[in-house]
């Protein structure tokens, strides 16, 4: 790791999140953001110079308290999304956490939707599934969660493969023209 002072950390931080692509792992710029929090005292005067939110900081910041065995596989960057990060940290037990990070390493997919399915293969009660998902979500974004068993579940997805779309889009068209044709009896 490079040796760290206000202007490097500085740059690190805004090379980082203010581009699209990010050049460095995510541990290093979390140690750039500790840095600047020990230096100028408080992850509010680092978001308030750097002009980002504390929240954001603060997820920054929780990529140092993660088990080793998953700091080595961001600075590798084998996990490289914040978002991702903020998943695996809601699980409290290390060893969750690491039973999270391996799944998702070797899990064919790489959307951040898909941790829900990894933890709850690292025995995640489903109420705190759903309470990350729930959490993690953009603003402006509502998520219903549906629980379907499983014959209903691959008729779903099998109809989404005729129809060539995405199994949510299927469900939430068949929800839209619930709600059309509802509103058309309610005129009557």
């Amino acid at each position: 790791m490079r040796k760290l002072n206000e202007e490097a950390a500085l740059a690190i931080v805004f090379a980082n999140t203010k581009r699209k692509k990010r050049p460095d792992d995510l541990i290093t710029v979390a140690n750039a953001f500790d840095y600047l929090v020990r230096l100028y005292g408080s992850q509010k005067v680092v978001a308030e110079k750097v002009g980002l939110s504390t929240e954001m900081i603060r997820e920054f910041l929780t990529t140092l308290k993660l088990p080793e065995e998953i700091q080595k596989l961001v600075s590798d960057r084998r996990i490289d999304g914040i978002d991702i990060i903020r998943e695996i940290s809601v699980l409290k037990d290390p060893s969750k956490q690491i039973a999270a990070a391996e799944a998702f390493i070797n899990s064919l997919s790489k959307d951040v939707r898909d941790i829900k399915r990894l933890v709850k293969g690292a025995n995640v009660p489903i109420k705190e599934a759903k309470k990350v998902v729930l959490e993690a979500k953009p603003k402006g974004l509502h998520i219903f969660v549906m629980d379907f068993d499983d014959e209903m579940y691959r008729a779903i997805i099998k109809h989404a493969r005729t129809l060539k779309i995405k199994p949510a889009e299927l469900v939430k068209g068949i929800v839209a023209d619930w709600l059309t044709q509802k509103a058309k009896k309610e005129e009557r």
